[in-house]
């Protein structure tokens, strides 16, 4: 009898602490999922200066940028420090922001 006791009160208590390290979403608490971020809209030329796999989001390495950046027009690279400046930061992705703050200053 006590051995069962034990059990029932074990798995009440792992119950009890899954559901409450889960947050509102359902997601566990800290965890973090990259399909779930915001990413921006690009034509595919300027998401190939940054992005080597722009689907998956693998960034090229830094040292690329300024060299796949000359070769966009003057309007692509417009309106990409303008979508950089009209979106939020707070609904980009890492990548994404990093971008941005490297378009501001080029």
């Amino acid at each position: 009898m006590f051995t069962k006791f034990t059990t029932i009160a074990a798995a009440a208590t792992l119950i009890g602490f899954s559901a409450f390290a889960q947050t509102s979403s359902g997601e566990a608490a800290g965890t973090t999922n990259a399909g779930d971020q915001a990413q921006m809209q690009m034509d595919d030329a300027t998401a190939n200066v940054f992005y080597s796999d722009v689907k998956a989001r693998t960034m090229r390495p830094e040292a690329e940028w300024s060299k796949n950046w000359a070769g966009l027009s003057d309007e692509q690279r417009a309106k990409m420090k303008s979508d950089c400046s009209t979106n939020g930061a707070t609904a980009r992705s890492e990548g994404d922001t990093r971008v941005c703050e490297w378009a501001g200053n080029n």
